[in-house]
């Protein structure tokens, strides 16, 4: 298991999945956005990852447009053959998701561990 510390989450890699292990209770300002957005980013962009699980067990509060960003990112892997699981959101905040319909769009697990068996 491989692991790495990026702006605001730990990066580790399961038995060939990444998981990103977001670790401020807040992502609402927009210079943390920017920093979360830019290092998941780059593990698509730059390290071509394909299987990626978000695990938000630690997050209590997103902002409109961190979601935004999910959905970019959900397209970006997509492109590239890959898929994104969001794993361990708090009710409130999958509820958000809900609202908005992209639940439709999404891919969510419980907690990280499943999120993993599914991407093996």
């Amino acid at each position: 298991m491989t692991k790495k510390d990026l702006h605001g989450m730990v990066v580790t890699t399961v038995k060939g999945v990444t998981v990103a292990r977001l670790t401020v209770p807040s992502i609402q300002e927009e210079r943390v956005v920017s920093k979360i957005r830019d290092a998941l980013f780059q593990l698509v962009d730059e390290m071509a990852y394909r299987k990626l699980v978000i695990d938000f067990r630690s997050v209590s509060f997103l902002s409109s447009q961190f979601i935004s960003v999910m959905v970019s990112l959900d397209k970006k892997i997509y492109s590239i053959d890959g898929k994104l699981i969001l794993a361990g959101l708090k009710p409130n905040l999958k509820k958000i998701f809900i609202i908005t319909r992209l639940d439709k769009i999404l891919t969510f697990t419980d907690d990280e561990s499943i999120a993993v068996r599914k991407l093996q």
